[in-house]
């Protein structure tokens, strides 16, 4: 379980890391839009939470700068507050990651993950700023795939795709349900943000263009 860098105008990978100790199961890395941090996230042994190292791009062989743990109590909490039930709340603690990326501004990570669960957490320390919750293909069932979300690149929006066909575009900073982009016939599996111009690309089996 090795987390490889690679020199796209080079043959070969320019480091493996290993994964730390007490880590389990597939990790997801991502980098800053500055290219200069890049993060790693894995589970801890015993579904007990989560381990996120931040690294130096420059400086990757002397290790994490920054080492997060987040447990899953914490996420249940978190997840609870938002008026999620008890049951459901630990359900989706548990559920496993699916990506992992962080804001333009770098101060925030999304990781997004299976049953429709996207989490907003500080870029610093690792806590949980926000909870989203995706919709379900119908009126009152649970979502059951991965989320699909991104910032804007004003950081001000978190972008969703729902399984009904909808995108959900939730405040960044207090979670609040701005509005719902339809126009999807099924579940919106990818949801892109142009970083330039007020431009979203989502795709289900059929894709879309939006202005924003």
């Amino acid at each position: 379980r090795k987390v490889r860098l690679w020199n796209i105008q080079q043959a070969g990978c320019l480091a493996e890391l290993t994964l730390p100790a007490g880590s389990e199961g597939s990790p997801h890395a991502c980098f800053d839009s500055t290219g200069l941090v890049f993060g790693v996230a894995a589970p801890m042994a015993g579904i007990s939470g989560h381990l996120i190292n931040l690294y130096d791009a420059r400086k990757y062989d002397g290790g994490a700068f920054a080492e997060l743990k987040l447990a899953r109590t914490s996420i249940e909490k978190a997840i609870h507050n938002k008026g999620v039930a008890p049951e459901l709340a630990m359900e989706l603690s548990n559920t496993e990651w699916t990506s992992l990326r962080f804001n333009t501004s770098g101060k925030q990570l999304l990781v997004t993950a299976n049953k429709g669960l996207a989490l907003a957490l500080d870029g610093f320390d690792g806590t949980v700023n926000n909870v989203f919750v995706g919709e379900g293909a119908s009126p009152g069932v649970p979502p059951t795939q991965p989320l699909a979300a991104c910032f804007t690149p004003d950081d001000k929006t978190v972008l969703g795709g729902n399984e009904d066909g909808t995108i959900s575009c939730w405040n960044a900073t207090t979670g609040k349900l701005l509005r719902k982009l339809e126009g999807h016939v099924g579940r919106v599996g990818c949801v892109a943000v142009n970083p330039k111009y007020a431009q979203i690309a989502s795709a289900c089996t059929n894709p879309a263009l939006w202005i924003w």
